[in-house]
């Protein structure tokens, strides 16, 4: 009896393997596999959609100029991380060279800044190069906040010394707004473009401004706007600071 029940249990099983098609098998987990993967797809092109939604949200993407002035005002308060008498050359990897390598026509900074049109630009002392701000008096003088104007007049960049520029300029000070009442000052001093600074002295012949200076950093990531000083440039003491732009 036993025997009988296991020939027919066999002969049960043969019919079932005989009745299996496998190609059909295969059709059927192809088909449960794309539509897996399409559901899954469905799933991340609604992901993607709702991400550029919320993107679509935050509004223009800052331009270069906004960008590079970011990143030079996280500068100024990290700090270029540079022995003294030395300057950052840039990048995502720190290196430091002397300023006197700046501009002086082969590249030594690894990514090649210290050679790069921005660097070397002579936008800040072409002659005619304006920069004008208000100034705020701290010390040294009673003076109102006022309108300043330095215009550069003449340069000169030597051959064989590249690296710094010298030049001649006005200072210009609103004495009085109401008469519109100006004072004028001849200055001479240098562009470095290295430190990014134009340093400017009081003209021998201008016994009135004597001693006094102008120092204009251009570390607001662009060629038309710096952060300026006006002090001894004996002592180093400031006496007035103004935010000078290209009118």
């Amino acid at each position: 009896m036993k025997y009988a029940l296991a020939c027919v249990g066999a002969l049960i099983v043969l019919q079932v393997v005989a009745g299996f098609d496998r190609e059909k098998a295969k059709q059927h987990l192809h088909d449960y596999r794309i539509q897996t993967q399409n559901l899954h797809i469905d799933q991340l092109a609604h992901q993607v959609d709702d991400l550029e939604h919320e993107f679509d949200k935050l509004g223009d993407l800052p331009s270069k100029k906004e960008i590079f002035g970011i990143k030079a005002r996280v500068r100024n308060l990290e700090g270029d991380h540079c022995e003294k008498g030395h300057v950052q050359c840039g990048g995502d990897v720190p290196e430091c060279i002397s300023p006197l390598l700046v501009c002086d026509g082969h590249k030594d900074c690894k990514n090649g800044r210290d050679e790069n049109e921005y660097v070397c630009s002579d936008e800040p002392y072409r002659v005619g190069a304006t920069l004008a701000g208000v100034t705020t008096w701290v010390d040294c003088f009673t003076h109102r906040p006022h309108n300043t104007v330095v215009t550069i007049t003449a340069n000169s960049k030597p051959k064989h010394y590249t690296s710094q520029v010298y030049v001649r300029a006005v200072a210009s000070f609103e004495v009085d707004e109401h008469s519109h009442l100006v004072s004028s000052h001849s200055l001479k001093g240098y562009w470095n473009p290295g430190r990014r600074v134009l340093i400017l002295f009081s003209d021998d012949k201008d016994e009135q401004a004597a001693g006094y200076g102008i120092r204009c950093k251009f570390n607001l990531g662009n060629n038309r706007e710096a952060n300026c000083q006006i002090g001894s440039y004996v002592s180093k003491h400031v006496c007035g600071t103004f935010h000078g732009h290209r009118p």
